[in-house]
């Protein structure tokens, strides 16, 4: 009771003093908690899901893993995925690549403008890779899509594409280069 009757016979001001101090020292203490949670938990592999890639018809990466993330903490992942080349051919444009992993899927996409482009409509997105399990290699062929365009190829325009490989075990790989040669005319 000692406590309580020394804070009623503070004034007024004191009492706002003593009450703004409390909530300073109760928000610290909250705030440290929870940063010494964030660093417990990010130091264990766990933390909040990166965004997973741009698509619009592939499965996306589990939100439990991080792309290039491993579900083993102390090795090194057994996978990847590696674009040996992407190059306009004509109308078309192609990239081809490899995998090493227990591979799912493979997705790529097209993008316009420096690495921090969209993705463009131009494309035809029903136009799958193709995957050889045999070899471990994956093309896709980028084929102009039927119908009016948002998006139309410019000539002079720089692109790129971005990969993904979807691995069994939940977890996924990227990779992403500039698409080599002239993009065809309108």
């Amino acid at each position: 009771m000692r406590l309580v009757d020394w804070f009623l016979a503070l004034g007024l001001g004191q009492k706002i003093v003593v009450g703004v101090a409390l909530a300073a020292v109760l928000f610290l203490a909250t705030l440290v908690t929870y940063l010494a949670s964030l660093l417990i938990l990010s130091s264990a592999g766990v933390g909040p899901p990166e965004a997973p890639p741009s698509q619009q018809s592939a499965t996306p990466a589990p939100a439990s893993l991080r792309p290039g993330g491993s579900a083993s903490v102390s090795s090194e992942p057994d996978y990847a995925l590696k674009i040996v080349r992407a190059r306009w051919e004509g109308e078309v444009a192609v990239v081809e690549g490899t995998w090493r992993g227990d591979v799912s899927s493979v997705h790529c996409d097209l993008f316009e403008g420096d690495y921090t482009g969209q993705a463009i409509d131009w494309w035809d997105r029903s136009v799958p890779a193709e995957m050889s399990f045999s070899d471990r290699t994956f093309s896709q062929d980028f084929v102009r899509a039927r119908g009016d365009l948002e998006d139309p190829i410019d000539p002079e325009g720089e692109y790129w594409m971005k990969c993904w490989a979807f691995f069994s075990e939940g977890s996924a790989a990227g990779d992403d280069t500039a698409v080599e040669g002239t993009p065809p005319a309108r």
